[in-house]
């Protein structure tokens, strides 16, 4: 017992380690969204080759999605609340296209693979690597190829649409980035009027923890996000947590993710090469479509579009969000109504599908 209590900070410690190496070798090669995806590569690529992890207590991914949750947080205002509403009908429209088209990429996987249906179909569906694979587990599922697609649907996502982000979203990161300096100009003038950052942190982290106690999905991001908004919309001067804060919960999140790629994912993903590929191409062109779509018929920015299309988490999502000078708060919310939706509904519609 002693030695289990020992091994966890020890392996913590170089989770970590590995991870800002992997961030900081991205950030080298100037790849996009290098803090959680450069991080989880590098831990995925060693625990790929049977490095046996202790099991990182829950608290500690809860508290990354908090500190990104309040960086997200203290973006909203008065103007941002207003415009929430129209929000609404794009994520449902969105939530509604990624159900229908993973439901159709998980029957013509059954077919290709022989794969049986029930694990075809949620190996398909976009509703997060962890809750995908327990939701397989619970129905007898094959759990190794569940988490295979899964993790392949999040690697794949979170490496080609920075990029595309980056080569098309340009114009409106520009712009995005100059509001961002402005913001933090006023933030700069506001120092020492308001509450600390770390009582920025205990805030958020009281509403983070408090929708994870809930069961609220990725409730350490939304709690924190939604209890921080609602404080600096009516007013209350919350001091921003540090550049440093951020890159720590990202580069902590992609490692954290990394620790799942386990040796029996990498013979599973040898077997199933080809169709890998190919759901993985349908993947990403699914979001770039829809992101297009959303872009043409709604107006947003196209890389802020782009990010809430993707068929990833909503803290991953959110993290690349803030990393690229998109519009964090609308990504977040689109991400996070999609997968409530997915989580609620699919289940059951997949059960009733199969059988």
């Amino acid at each position: 017992m002693e030695g289990l209590a020992l091994s966890i900070p020890l392996d913590f410690a170089l989770i970590f380690f590995l991870g800002f190496l992997g961030y900081r070798l991205f950030d080298f090669l100037h790849i996009p969204g290098g803090a959680i995806t450069g991080s989880l590569l590098m831990v995925a690529v060693v625990s790929s080759q049977g490095v046996e992890w202790a099991e990182i207590p829950s608290y500690a991914n809860t508290l990354f999605q908090v500190m990104l949750g309040i960086v997200i947080g203290c973006k909203f205002s008065r103007e941002k609340v207003s415009q929430l509403k129209s929000l609404v009908i794009p994520g449902l429209l969105s939530s509604v296209w990624m159900i229908c088209i993973s439901l159709a990429v998980g029957v013509l996987l059954a077919k290709a693979t022989g794969l049986d249906l029930g694990t075809a179909l949620f190996s398909s569906v976009p509703g997060g690597l962890s809750e995908m694979g327990l939701i397989a587990l619970s129905y007898n599922l094959s759990v190794p190829v569940v988490t295979l697609f899964q993790f392949v649907r999040v690697i794949t996502v979170f490496i080609s649409v920075p990029v595309i982000v980056s080569k098309y979203g340009n114009g409106a990161r520009e712009e995005a980035a100059g509001q961002t300096i402005t913001a933090a100009s006023e933030n700069e003038d506001e120092k020492g009027k308001g509450l600390g950052a770390f009582a920025t942190l205990v805030i958020g982290g009281f509403g983070g923890f408090t929708a994870k106690y809930f069961g609220i999905p990725v409730g350490g991001l939304l709690g924190a996000m939604i209890i921080v908004g609602i404080l600096r919309t009516i007013g209350v001067s919350l001091k921003e947590l540090p550049k440093w804060a951020v890159v720590f919960a990202q580069v902590g999140l992609g490692g954290y993710l990394g620790t799942t790629f386990t040796p029996e994912i990498v013979i599973t993903l040898y077997s199933l090469l080809l169709p890998i590929l190919i759901f993985s191409v349908v993947v990403v062109l699914n979001g770039v479509i829809l992101g297009l779509l959303v872009h043409r018929f709604y107006g947003w920015d196209l890389s802020t579009s782009l990010l809430a299309c993707a068929a990833a988490g909503v803290t991953q999502m959110s993290a690349i969000a803030l990393d690229m000078d998109a519009d964090a708060v609308t990504v977040s919310l689109i991400q996070a109504l999609r997968i409530s939706i997915i989580l609620v509904l699919m289940p059951s519609l997949i059960l009733f599908i199969v059988r």
